[in-house]
C-alpha cells in the first residue's frame, strides 16, 4: 500500500468523515475528562478519573474495561475486539497513555487548569488550555475517538487494547507489576504509545524507543552543626567539598563517565543507526541561540544526536548544602546533598548501573564525612530495531496524517515506561507524539493545539488500517 493508496482508501476516508462530523462532540468530552483532576502525587481526583475514563471507553466503542488496582494508583484496562470473522487473524494493537497529571500551581497560569479553555496560541492556532491536555489525556483520547469512527463505518480492523496508568508522573512505580501480572489480558502484537511533543519544524516524529532512568542522591554530613568558617574552616572537613570532589571524579575532561562498567552493555552504533542520524534535521546554531549557550559540551559521539540518543549520561540534577541567601554567612557547612539522574540507552539494566553508582561513591570517598548513597527511582530502556517490519507501516500512517514524512529516530531523549512492555510481552514498541511542540507539558498554561488533536485521530485511523495486513514479525 502506497502513501497514496492509504489517502484514498474508501475505508480510511469513511472514518474521517464520521469524526469531522462528531469533532465538535469530541472536543466536548475531551473538555469533560480535562475537567476531571487526577494528581497522581497527591491522589486527587484519581478514582474519579479512572471511572470516568472507563465510562468514555465504553461510550466510543469499547467491549469491555476493567480497573486494576495497584499498591499506588489504579490502572484501566479497556478491549475493543475486532468486527470480523472469528477464525479471521487479525493483529492486536495495544495503545498506552496515561490518566494521571502533574500538580497545579493555579496562580501562574492564565486561565484555571482544570476548566479548559480555547483560545488562540502564540502563532494564532487555536487551542486548549488545561492540565493534562497533551500530557496526555488528549493524546489518548484521540484511540478512542479513532476506535468509534471504524465502529461506526463498518467496523473495527483490528483489535485494540488499552492501558491507562494512572503513576507516570510520579515514576510508574506500578507499572512493570500491572503487565506482569495482566501480560495474557495486554498480549499484543505491537505496544503503541502516543505521548509527547512533535518536532519544533511542526513534522511529526517516530521514536522506536525511549532512554531509561536511574536517579540516585548522595547526602553527606560532616559536623553535627554548621561552624565557622574562621574558627574550624581547613581542618574540619567540608561535605559540600566532599560532594564537588566525588562528582568530579565521575567524569574525564573528554566528558566520559568514569564509572567502572558505566559503558559495557551500551549497544554500538550500527550503519543503519547512522543512516537514521544523517536524515534527522538538526540546527545546531538555532539551538544554541535559544539556549543562549556559547558552545556544546564535550561527550561521547560524533554529533549531537548521536550523543544524545545513542550515549548514557550522568547529569547532576540538584547540588546544595550551605549558605544561598543575600550577603555573606561564613560558616563550613554540616550537610551536603546532590542528586544525580543518569540516562540510559539500550540493553543497559539499571540496577546494575545504581551497584556501579554506588561501588564508584564507596571507592572514591575520602572517610571525613558520612555518605549515605539512594535511589529515588529508575526506569529500563527500550529500542525497538530500526529494521523493523513495524516501522513502515506505521510511516505510512504518520506521513499520510499529518501530510509530512515523519522524522524517524531511535529513541527518545526522555525516559517513558516502555520497557515494560518489551519485557514481559516480548513485542515491539514505538512512540508516535501527537501533542505540539510547544504543548507547555508539566508546566503553566499546559495546552494541545486542536489540529494537533485531529491529526491524531487521524495517525490512530490510519495506524489501524495499515496494521490489518502488515507483516508484524
Amino acid at each position: 500500500m502506497s502513501d497514496a493508496d492509504l489517502g484514498s482508501n474508501e475505508r480510511v476516508a469513511a472514518v474521517d468523515a464520521f469524526v469531522a462530523e462528531r469533532f465538535d462532540d469530541a472536543l466536548a468530552d475531551l473538555e469533560t475528562l480535562l475537567r476531571q483532576p487526577s494528581i497522581s502525587a497527591t491522589g486527587e481526583g484519581v478514582d474519579d478519573c479512572t471511572a470516568l475514563a472507563e465510562r468514555l471507553c465504553l461510550e466510543y466503542g469499547f467491549d469491555e474495561t476493567e480497573t486494576v488496582e495497584t499498591a499506588g494508583q489504579p490502572s484501566v484496562i479497556a478491549h475493543a475486539y475486532a468486527d470480523v470473522a472469528d477464525d479471521t487473524d487479525v493483529p492486536t494493537v495495544l495503545v498506552y497513555g496515561h490518566y494521571d497529571v502533574q500538580p497545579v500551581d493555579p496562580d501562574a497560569w492564565s486561565s484555571p487548569p482544570f476548566e479548559p479553555t480555547r483560545r488562540p496560541g502564540p502563532d494564532g492556532r487555536e487551542r486548549i488550555y488545561a492540565r493534562g491536555a497533551g500530557d496526555n489525556k488528549g493524546q489518548w483520547f484521540a484511540h478512542l475517538c479513532a476506535v468509534e469512527g471504524w465502529r461506526e463505518t463498518g467496523g473495527l480492523p483490528v483489535n485494540v487494547t488499552l492501558l491507562l496508568e494512572g503513576e507516570e508522573e510520579s515514576g510508574s512505580p506500578n507499572l512493570d507489576w500491572v503487565v506482569e501480572t495482566h501480560a495474557d489480558a495486554l498480549a499484543a502484537d505491537l505496544a503503541y504509545v502516543a505521548d509527547g511533543p512533535v518536532d519544533a519544524s511542526g513534522r511529526p516524529h517516530v521514536l522506536m524507543g525511549a532512554r531509561g532512568m536511574v536517579y540516585a542522591q548522595i547526602d553527606a554530613r560532616g559536623p553535627n552543626r554548621d561552624l565557622h568558617s574562621g574558627n574550624y574552616g581547613g581542618p574540619v572537613p567540608n561535605p559540600a567539598w566532599e560532594l564537588v570532589r566525588l562528582l568530579s571524579s565521575m567524569k574525564d575532561d573528554e566528558g566520559r563517565v568514569t564509572i567502572d562498567g558505566y559503558y559495557d552493555d551500551v549497544r554500538p552504533v550500527g550503519e543503519r543507526d547512522r543512516e537514521a542520524l544523517a536524515a534527522m534535521p538538526f540546527d545546531a546554531a538555532a539551538v544554541m541561540d535559544d539556549l543562549d549557550i556559547d558552545a556544546f559540551a564535550v561527550a561521547p559521539g560524533e554529533s549531537y544526536l548521536e550523543t544524545l540518543l545513542y550515549y548514557p549520561t550522568l547529569n547532576v540534577a540538584g547540588l546544595t548544602s550551605g549558605y544561598g541567601g543575600e550577603g555573606t554567612k561564613t560558616i563550613v557547612p554540616s550537610t551536603a546533598q546532590a542528586k544525580v539522574d543518569m540516562r540510559l540507552v539500550a540493553d543497559q539494566d539499571p540496577d546494575d548501573v545504581y551497584e556501579q553508582f554506588v561501588d564508584h561513591v564507596e571507592r572514591h570517598q575520602s572517610g571525613t564525612v558520612r555518605l549515605d548513597v539512594s535511589s529515588l527511582g529508575q526506569m529500563h530502556p527500550q529500542r525497538t530495531s530500526l529494521d523493523h517490519p513495524v516501522r513502515e507501516p506505521i510511516l505510512r500512517a504518520v506521513a499520510d496524517a499529518w501530510g509530512v514524512d515523519p522524522i524517524l529516530k531511535p529513541t527518545l531523549g526522555g525516559s517513558l515506561p516502555t520497557a515494560a512492555f518489551d519485557r514481559y510481552l516480548d513485542v515491539p514498541c514505538v512512540v508516535v507524539p501527537y501533542a505540539n511542540s510547544d504543548e507547555n507539558n508539566h508546566s503553566p498554561d499546559e495546552n494541545l493545539a486542536i489540529d494537533c488533536f485531529r491529526n491524531g485521530v487521524r495517525t490512530t485511523t490510519r495506524l489501524f488500517e495499515t496494521l490489518r495486513t502488515a507483516p508484524l514479525d
